[in-house]
């Protein structure tokens, strides 16, 4: 009889043995990365060169990378909409050949929210890539298998739709990004609270369950500001909040628990919440490194792991091995990257140091999408770069994954430039709770609460603004005047830029703040 699935270990173990096929592959793929990316880019256009995108870039009379570069056209985000609004529309195959299962939504970096197919050939794409992910994981750190497994799943904040062709927008689970995989075993070993749409009754729910399981060995989340929000009133427990929701939390536990909490209050860490608790996986790089850093304290005795540059549109690197940086899953996706200077290369061309922007093609029908993402190469795993996550490619801040760009800011500003004030946006993500500041010049003092609830509405149209700030991963929009006239808030700016190091000649108005640094400043300046 095979092994039973009741418990965490014998899950983990059922799922490694189903997993080694898929190891061994990547293992080979790692040793001839270029062998593996040209395979799999012609596997693509072979399957897809009858869809309407197939078509009008001759996919039929493409017999290699190179020719594909030529006949097809890197698209960032705006310019690839129309493309994916008729995806949306049309019945017949429009950019895949395989009718989507779903669309996720995704804003990218604006305001327009656009609409990912989802085929099978995406999602087994995606599946290769957390297989081979998880597999290692166990691994390197075999006390994940110890216990239970929080991997976050925060509530649907726009109802499950339907396109105008009919098809699903949203996915009923994330659940469903595992169905048919071997990972699909591991489900047997999760913590799944109850869903709920209410965001404060999901985080409440979320963190009753967590703190009443004192078996909990794995937690995975995206960025560790979301892991610090949903735990923040064990980390502010003299917050008038946080005290009655802890209140009500110990009286809903069993002795033992309600001990274990009021020892993790008493120590300022989670050891005697969850003493099993081996790692901890989250974005540690990029802008979510500070975030990372200042939750360690919290969880001592935890391992923590990389997570890699998973997005909507598909996967650029895994985490595998040792080495604290990700590895290029080179065998899911077509990965091009684009270089500073304006030149496209592919895998076989990057080198230790290299920076670039990333290009995919995949299987849910994008072709030489510029994801809008930089990485830095920092090793080589066999053949294949590791690299790690610097931040996003446009003018724009992503403190939790908010994505504002200058665009949507100056949308979202328009109002108040209209009456005659100068205004600007900068984050400020040492606090607590990161959020962003108005700074507002040329107004009347009085007026300022006003101006900042009226911005603060329009950035609520942004569609992973108003996610974070849900979430309460994002704090509300504060606002700062600035005595003088419209001028006053320039000279600020100016003077912050110099004292930072920049040159008096390069500095240029704006209203979005995206240098940490200048931000600071500014904050500091103006009387933070």
């Amino acid at each position: 009889m095979g092994e039973s699935t009741s418990n965490p270990a014998s899950a983990w173990r059922a799922f490694a043995r189903a997993a080694q096929p898929d190891v061994e592959r990547w293992l080979a793929q790692l040793d001839a990365p270029e062998r593996a990316q040209s395979q799999r880019l012609m596997e693509l256009i072979a399957a897809n060169r009858e869809t309407a995108f197939g078509r009008h870039h001759g996919f039929a009379d493409i017999a290699s990378p190179a020719q594909f570069r030529e006949r097809v056209p890197m698209q960032d985000a705006t310019g690839y909409l129309p493309w994916l609004e008729r995806a949306s529309r049309e019945a017949q195959p429009v950019l895949s050949a395989q009718a989507p299962l779903f669309f996720e939504r995704t804003s990218g970096s604006t305001a327009r929210q656009k609409l990912i197919p989802y085929t099978s050939v995406f999602l087994r794409e995606m599946q290769a890539a957390m297989v081979v992910w998880l597999a290692d994981m166990v691994r390197l750190c075999p006390g994940v298998a110890q216990g239970r497994a929080y991997w976050s799943m925060s509530p649907a904040l726009q109802p499950v739709g339907v396109a105008p062709n009919g098809i699903r927008i949203g996915s009923a689970s994330d659940l469903e990004y595992l169905g048919g995989s071997s990972a699909a075993a591991l489900a047997a070993t999760l913590l799944v609270p109850p869903f709920s749409s209410n965001p404060a009754v999901w985080r409440h729910e979320t963190l009753r369950a967590l703190v009443a399981d004192e078996s909990i060995a794995f937690l995975s989340v995206w960025s560790p500001t979301f892991l610090s929000s949903l735990l923040r009133p064990l980390f502010s427990p003299e917050d008038p909040g946080s005290a009655r929701e802890l209140a009500a939390l110990e009286a809903d536990l069993p002795g033992p628990r309600a001990a274990a909490l009021r020892g993790a209050l008493a120590d300022g860490h989670c050891d005697r919440l969850w003493p099993r608790l081996a790692a901890i996986s989250c974005w540690l790089d990029g802008p979510s490194h500070g975030y990372a850093q200042a939750l360690r304290a919290r969880f001592p005795q935890a391992q923590w792991l990389p997570k890699g540059l998973f997005a909507t549109e598909g996967v650029v690197s895994i985490p595998f091995g040792e080495a604290p940086d990700c590895t290029l899953a080179v065998g899911s996706h077509y990965l091009e990257f684009l270089r500073d200077d304006g030149r496209i290369c592919d895998v076989s061309a990057l080198a230790q140091g290299d920076e670039a922007q990333v290009l995919m093609t995949t299987g849910a029908g994008l072709y030489r999408y510029a994801l809008g993402d930089r990485i830095r190469v920092t090793g080589m795993t066999g053949r294949t770069p590791r690299v790690t996550f610097l931040g996003r490619a446009a003018a724009n801040c992503d403190l939790v994954g908010e994505k504002l760009d200058e665009g949507t800011v100056g949308e979202a500003l328009a109002q108040v430039f209209a009456r005659g004030a100068s205004a600007c946006l900068i984050p400020s993500p040492q606090a607590d709770v990161p959020h962003y500041m108005l700074l507002l010049a040329g107004v009347e003092e009085r007026r300022v609460e006003a101006l900042r609830i009226e911005v603060e509405q329009r950035l609520g149209h942004i569609f992973h603004y108003a996610q974070a700030r849900r979430l309460g991963q994002l704090g509300p929009l504060r606002a700062r005047w600035i005595p003088g006239a419209q001028a006053a808030l320039g000279d600020l700016l100016q003077r912050a830029a110099e004292r930072t190091g920049m040159r008096a000649g390069d500095v240029k108005p704006s209203g979005l703040v995206t240098r940490i640094p200048l931000a600071e400043a500014m904050l500091a300046m103006s009387g933070a």
